[in-house]
């Protein structure tokens, strides 16, 4: 698939005489528009309906640095020699229109395929005004957000926090899709199948939505609570692309990614309890407290860990903060002679008592996933580089 861009501040164009022996039936013969955004567009042969989502995203994020007020859709065949059929490109054309005018909720035209046009075009002239994009399939051209420090904040792509949270993300959606079988591999799913592929990407490497590896779910049962597509400063990320072969295709990285800019968007930035590493962090206010934390990890049961490191009291407290951890439990003498725990809580800053039993109950109705944890006990136990994140 081919595009090239032209910022424009006067386009128009007219339909003249038919080109091929049975074009598409024009929905709009003429147009004119100032401060358009003219898509030419090639359809080559091969071209699937997640290059489609593809090139909405590249669009989109062109549409968004020169402040267009509308998009144009312009078939141009003369931007390749590899031509798809004429049904099959009206078809993705089509889907190209649908899938803009759902992403920008601008005005988004497509000119008539089949058709010779005559056109007028007045191109600005500045940096972005002249753009042509050629997207292949497994080619992601994304720009870096100033929102991806999310993801560089937990260790994206290789640290325990990013691997533990990619795998929640696909029990999450396993959770949510309730299919009978899991295969591992290639291939198109049948009824009450889910199919997990992993796979290498290319393009520029960015941390969550471009990386190693890339996992993509494919199921014909129907996700409810998950988006089809989401923005950041910079782009448009097709998170659930819809073939029609009934099936649907979920990126898990990007399903990760959604999750965790809009915990960064709370305040202060909260995680789900079924994505966050560490549910729980107890902080012993005293060195000697440490045994009595041990034995009341393992009667919340959940992620839990301990800050047994040789930090202040302080710090700690803060370390956990950067970790976003969800619940915070300070051990002292009191709490551990009467067993009612002060808790603070990061949604809504809050803080509560608590019984062990209490807080175990309360986590496992808020996580329906209850995952084992991928980090040690003990916080002095971790690799130094994963004690205190950015």
């Amino acid at each position: 698939m081919i595009l090239l861009l032209i910022h424009a501040s006067k386009f128009s164009f007219s339909v003249k005489e038919k080109a091929i022996k049975e074009p598409e039936e024009p929905k709009i013969p003429s147009l004119e528009k100032e401060n358009v955004l003219v898509v030419f567009t090639t359809i080559e042969k091969g071209d699937s309906e997640e290059l489609v989502d593809k090139a909405v995203s590249e669009v989109v994020s062109v549409f968004n640095d020169v402040k267009a007020s509308s998009v144009v859709i312009y078939p141009y065949a003369h931007l390749s020699d590899n031509l798809e059929r004429p049904a099959q490109a009206i078809s993705l054309l089509k889907l190209f229109e649908d899938k803009m005018s759902k992403a920008l909720g601008k005005e988004v035209y497509r000119t008539p395929f089949g058709w010779y046009k005559q056109f007028m075009i007045d191109c600005y002239g500045h940096p972005l005004s002249e753009l042509s994009k050629r997207i292949r399939e497994g080619e992601v051209n994304y720009q870096k957000s100033e929102e991806l420090k999310v993801c560089e904040k937990f260790g994206f792509s290789s640290s325990p926090h990013s691997t533990f949270m990619r795998r929640a993300t696909l029990e999450y959606l396993r959770y949510l899709a309730k299919p009978d079988v899991i295969i591992e591999g290639e291939g198109e799913p049948e009824n009450g199948e889910m199919v997990i592929s992993y796979s290498t990407p290319s393009g520029r490497r960015l941390p969550c939505i471009n990386e190693e590896p890339t996992i993509k779910v494919k199921t014909k049962s129907e996700v409810n609570g998950i988006p089809d597509s989401f923005t950041d400063s910079k782009n448009t990320y097709i998170v659930r692309a819809k073939g029609n072969k009934g099936y649907s295709t979920i990126n898990v990285n990007l399903l990760t990614y959604y999750y965790l800019l809009n915990a960064s968007r709370e305040n202060p930035p909260t995680l789900p309890l079924w994505l966050s590493p560490v549910q729980v962090r107890i902080i012993p206010v005293k060195r000697e407290f440490i045994n009595e934390a041990v034995t009341l990890a393992s009667q919340i049961g959940s992620r839990v860990d301990i800050d047994d490191t040789e930090d202040g009291l302080g710090s700690k407290i803060a370390r956990a903060g950067k970790e976003w951890i969800p619940y915070l439990v300070l051990l002292g003498e009191r709490e551990v002679k009467t067993g009612s725990l002060t808790v603070k809580i990061r949604k809504g800053n809050e803080q509560r008592s608590y019984t062990a039993d209490e807080l175990r109950k309360e986590i496992k109705a808020q996580d329906p996933l209850s995952l084992q944890p991928f980090l040690p006990l003990l916080v002095s136990k971790r690799p130094k580089k994963y004690v205190t994140l950015q």
